[in-house]
């Protein structure tokens, strides 16, 4: 069984705040405070309704299939590869393009919320890979009450640090710097990477395709 670190990193590097800082700054850099406070909580809140309605949904549709634990390993494995090369490719200097700014073609604000709901919240902050890794964790933790809590603890965390990270990107843009945000995700992502080859094994080993 793996151990809550393992998700926390995981689910870091698919929906944390490194993915959400240099989007919501972008396209919030011209507004107000109070706008970008609204965004920010609206952004936050849209996502939570969005993994739960999801993660719920996911479960009990897979669970109905009666999927192994070795599939959804390996499953697991494929996506956290996958996720590995999109974040070293969106965290490559001057691969971080700026957004759009929050107007539309007639050049007349768009609202906080609208702002929010896409692309903050989706598909910014819930990206397919979060969404779907959430999905499978809780399907591995069925059975332990504990460890469920404690995913459902980290996706909190993730959405506090995203909600943190957005109120003071101003902040971290301009005198933490994106360099130092790319280093860190190169860092995560190579832990990432680690893991996802050790699930791929462990899932291969329990289908018996791999030695133990």
């Amino acid at each position: 069984m793996f151990q809550i670190e393992y998700v926390f990193t995981i689910l870091f590097l698919a929906m944390g705040p490194l993915r959400t800082i240099p989007v919501f700054y972008e396209l919030t850099r011209e507004n107000d405070w109070p706008y970008r406070i609204r965004a920010a909580v609206f952004a936050t809140l849209i996502a939570g309704a969005i993994i739960a309605l999801v993660a719920i949904s996911g479960v009990e549709t897979i669970q109905s299939w009666h999927v192994s634990v070795a599939a959804l390993d390996i499953a697991i494995g494929i996506l956290l590869i996958r996720s590995t090369f999109s974040t070293l490719s969106i965290l490559s200097p001057g691969n971080v393009k700026p957004a759009k700014q929050a107007v539309d073609s007639d050049r007349m604000p768009v609202s906080a919320a609208a702002l929010a709901f896409s692309p903050i919240a989706a598909p910014t902050i819930v990206t397919p890979t979060g969404v779907v890794t959430i999905v499978l964790f809780l399907l591995l933790a069925q059975g332990d009450a504990v460890l469920k809590h404690q995913i459902y603890l980290v996706i909190l965390l993730m959405l506090g640090l995203n909600l943190a990270g957005m109120l003071l990107a101003g902040f971290v843009v301009r005198f933490v710097r994106m360099t130092t945000l790319e280093i860190v995700g190169w860092v995560f992502a190579a832990m990432q990477a680690a893991l996802a080859v050790e699930v791929t094994l462990s899932g291969l080993k329990l289908a018996g395709f791999a030695p133990h």
